[in-house]
């Protein structure tokens, strides 16, 4: 396996574990803690970024292999991911909202509310597990 690949899996790792910790507070608990608040703010920005590089470094590997087109944002890298195969169309969507998050993380962080990323760390941090494992998977059936 590619070493950035795997670096950046071991990342993704990392921080899908703070942010696990963040998921057993109760929503009382994180509205009070600004720290914490803070830190799953920064940990999930670094989650999705970690998720973005190694799309685009299998997108980068891969256009050796077949002619693909090359991601004009975010969203794009996984749209791309999915016609190669790596996710199905409805993985795909969830993953391309989470890069429009990633997004609102940066340039629109005054506009994110408390209640928004306690929901995100609740119903959709597995899916950090489940890129990682189509990742690997995908990997493991197509060397490259």
């Amino acid at each position: 396996m590619d070493e950035k690949i795997k670096e950046h899996l071991k990342l993704l790792n990392r921080y899908y574990l703070l942010l696990l910790d963040t998921q057993k507070l109760s929503l009382e608990e994180f509205k009070t803690d600004q720290i914490r608040q803070g830190s799953t703010e920064r940990y999930l920005h670094l989650a999705i970024e970690s998720c973005l590089n190694i799309g685009n470094r299998i997108l980068a590997i891969y256009q050796f292999e077949k002619p693909i087109k090359a991601p004009e944002t975010y969203a794009d890298i996984f749209k791309e991911l999915r016609l190669i195969g790596v996710i199905d169309d409805d993985f795909s969507q969830r993953l391309i909202k989470m890069a429009k998050f990633r997004n609102r993380l940066v340039h629109l962080y005054w506009e994110i509310d408390v209640e928004t990323i306690y929901a995100i760390i609740q119903e959709y941090l597995d899916d950090f597990i489940k890129f990682r494992e189509k990742v690997v998977d995908f990997l493991k059936n197509n060397p490259l």
